[in-house]
């Protein structure tokens, strides 16, 4: 099996991707800046926050793990946006992808596969897009892509890094498991729009009705993420078996097209019911007609469709969808003393320790879907002890040692006021700062939890309305427990936080009392 670095690893394609490899035994790190992907839908054995062309991060970790393959996602992929901020475009999808290719020829890492696009052959008119024709893009992200391109082969020719470029068609839907989906802010892709339109019970904006197609709208292939994912790890193995030692590139599609209008169709279908939609008009850079022609895929990687892909990827996305829009639920950690030793301010980055196996602890709640939430007093901070800038940094530490072991903190919710400081409403042990978050991630509190190693983190916890408490005896837990203050004490406690998580994994189950 391979160690692979998946860049843009909690995005949509490249969190299926994730999936997919692991399931199938593989070892998956991901680097990712989170900028857009999200760290609640995370899967892999090892995390780094930090762009694809981070020097300072992302080459230290190509050199010590020593990565059989490196699958790059991460790219701003709106047309619109691409016409609209050009250079923005150019930096992220170009430059970036430049000084991931040089870090890996200092590495001396020999495999990449790359996530590119049709919109790199812009308008191909009626026919059916297969590898031949000319690649002419019409609008800044296809030429990004593109220029992307060029630079496989030139590192291919210079520095002997095989490279295969997966250029796909519209992904679509959500991974078996539902762990992973479409979920973009801005949403700009068809399907989970429609389904936005059909929860929310507003028209859907249709881009243009006059386009020469069979109803008007535009038509594209539909291709299932999954199916995408399986032809990533495929052009791994082609070159990993030695099949592929410079570049090649792959068009990955259905080879069947939908109009805008059957797509809507076929989401009724699943739903249940008719929906309404307004036409606009046309969106700049849009080509009427994209359809897939991935005989060489088929034939060189061994790639499949799924049988009735555009039902199968309807269904799923309107599962993910629903899964997505439920109640979330969450464990609130208190930071010092609970995650990590305190020695009384944390100051300087290279003070963030972890006690012993908490990224396990932690590891265990996410993959039973809980947010991970710390909420924190830092009253260094209003002491003068600590510096506002030095915050962030710290918790960059923090989730660095976390990401050791493949898990990261969702959000920190932190008060830096001093105790009894005037007009303060958010120090613990008042609850707004879990209110706060609740409010803001949509959290059931009566399914959530709070962990902390004080008397005013238990105290916190059941003021906001948590489901249940927990104290464990690092940091004062030990202290707090012989002479606590609550009325209420906490519903269990813990020698370790990982004691902690298996306890809350197993109540989270049981129905509130």
């Amino acid at each position: 099996m391979a160690k692979v670095l998946v860049v843009g690893g909690a995005g949509y394609v490249g969190g299926a991707t994730c999936a997919w490899l692991i399931e199938r035994g593989h070892e998956v790190w991901v680097v990712d800046d989170f900028s857009t992907g999200h760290t609640q839908t995370l899967l892999a054995h090892g995390v780094l926050r930090a762009r694809a062309g981070d020097r300072s991060r992302v080459l230290p970790l190509l050199k010590a793990q020593k990565f059989d393959c490196v699958m790059h996602f991460a790219a701003k992929a709106l047309v619109s946006e691409s016409v609209e901020k050009p250079e923005l475009y150019h930096e992220n999808n170009v430059l970036q992808t430049r000084a991931l290719l040089e870090m890996m020829a200092e590495a001396d890492v020999k495999r990449f596969v790359f996530s590119s696009t049709c919109a790199t052959f812009g308008d191909p008119g009626d026919r059916d897009i297969d590898e031949s024709l000319p690649q002419k893009p019409i609008n800044p992200y296809g030429e990004t892509k593109l220029l992307a391109e060029k630079l496989m082969q030139e590192f291919a020719a210079k520095h002997g890094i095989a490279g295969i470029a997966l250029r796909y068609f519209n992904a679509a839907g959500a991974e078996k498991g539902l762990r992973t989906g479409e979920w973009h802010e801005p949403e700009s892709h068809l399907i989970p729009n429609i389904f936005k339109s059909a929860i929310e019970g507003k028209p859907l904006s249709v881009f243009g009705n006059d386009y020469p197609t069979r109803d008007g709208t535009c038509v594209r292939d539909y291709i299932h993420v999954s199916d995408l994912a399986s032809a990533h790890e495929a052009a791994m193995i082609r070159m990993l078996e030695g099949h592929c030692t410079g570049f090649e590139a792959y068009n990955l599609g259905s080879e069947q097209g939908f109009t805008v209008l059957e797509v809507i169709q076929a989401c009724e279908k699943v739903i249940g019911k008719k929906l309404s939609y307004e036409v606009k008009p046309r969106r700049p850079g849009d080509p009427p007609r994209l359809v897939a022609n991935s005989k060489k895929a088929r034939e060189t990687l061994g790639f499949k469709v799924t049988p009735n892909s555009l039902e199968w990827i309807v269904r799923s996305a309107w599962q993910w969808e629903q899964k997505r829009r439920a109640p979330r639920k969450a464990v609130f950690l208190d930071r010092d003393g609970t995650i990590n030793p305190d020695p009384g301010y944390i100051s300087d980055p290279e003070q963030m320790t972890l006690y012993p196996r908490t990224a396990e602890a932690l590891r265990l709640l996410h993959d039973q879907g809980f947010w991970l939430v710390v909420v924190s007093n830092q009253s260094g901070v209003g002491r003068g002890i600590i510096k506002p800038h030095a915050i962030p940094l710290i918790h960059q530490r923090m989730d660095d040692l976390l990401g050791l072991g493949g898990v990261q903190i969702d959000d920190y919710e932190l008060c830096f006021c001093v105790p009894d400081s005037p007009g303060c409403d958010c120090r613990k042990p008042g609850p707004k700062m879990i209110l706060d978050a609740a409010k803001r991630h949509g959290f059931d509190l009566s399914n959530s939890f709070m962990v902390g190693d004080k008397d005013i983190d238990v105290e916190a916890g059941w003021a906001a309305g948590c489901k249940a408490t927990v104290q464990v005896r690092t940091g004062e837990g030990s202290n707090a427990e012989k002479m606590f203050s609550s009325q209420r004490g906490p519903s269990f406690r813990a020698e370790t936080l990982l004691e902690a998580a298996n306890w809350l994994v197993e109540h989270s189950l049981q129905p509130q009392k």
